[in-house]
């Protein structure tokens, strides 16, 4: 009897233990226009959403920390994220990527480390946009943040602003036509992933107000 509650007892923690888990399915990287693309693929043992992420660079080795919250009372989730890295020195980069668990939905209190993965990419700095079919031009540039733009072959669907350390700042998913506004921004360096429906494309702007 007393073995029988000892493996009814670990067989409890081992789920337990898994469904605060958060394991890489897959991890990738591109090059693009002004640093690394990072593509993160996770399953959550329990419902979970996506936190925030951070990044160190020391030298050629970058960590990227990923974090998710958790709640036991949810079901099984599946996360794709993106993850933009600016960088501005070319040569060969190796990307541990550390998928952090919080038990916090407001800030990420680490909670507990549940998966690793290293990668690796070589950066260019005159790396072409991911599809060259795509005639895109956007001016002024620097800008006091209200930018126009023209586009040949494409329907923009989403853009995304990054500062200079990685973090997203903007999200636009209705585009005006022809018009980006972007005013409320600081000055500084920001980094955009236009998502169109022929590929995706990635530039630089300045605000100077």
């Amino acid at each position: 009897m007393r073995k029988n509650i000892l493996l009814l007892s670990f067989f409890i923690a081992t789920l337990h233990s898994f469904s605060q888990n958060i394991l890489i399915t897959d991890l990738t990287t591109r090059t693009v226009t002004g640093g690394i693309n990072v593509n993160v693929k996770t399953v959550s043992g329990t419902g979970s959403g996506y936190l925030s992420n951070s990044y160190t660079i020391n030298g050629n080795i970058i960590d990227l920390d990923v974090c998710y919250w958790f709640d036991d009372t949810l079901p099984i989730l599946y996360f794709d994220n993106d993850f933009f890295i600016p960088i501005t020195t070319e040569g060969n980069y190796t990307i541990n990527v550390h998928i952090i668990l919080s038990s916090s939905q407001v800030t990420c209190d680490y909670y507990a480390n549940t998966d690793n993965q290293t990668t690796s990419e070589t950066y260019l700095s005159a790396a072409p946009f991911e599809s060259n079919k795509i005639q895109f031009l956007l001016f002024p540039n620097p800008t006091n943040g209200k930018l126009e733009y023209t586009i040949k072959d494409a329907i923009i669907n989403q853009i995304t602003v990054f500062d200079c350390v990685g973090s997203l700042v903007k999200e636009i998913n209705r585009v005006s036509k022809n018009h980006i506004d972007l005013s409320e921004l600081n000055d500084g360096v920001y980094f955009l992933k236009i998502q169109t429906d022929s590929g995706i494309l990635n530039d630089k702007v300045i605000i100077r107000k």
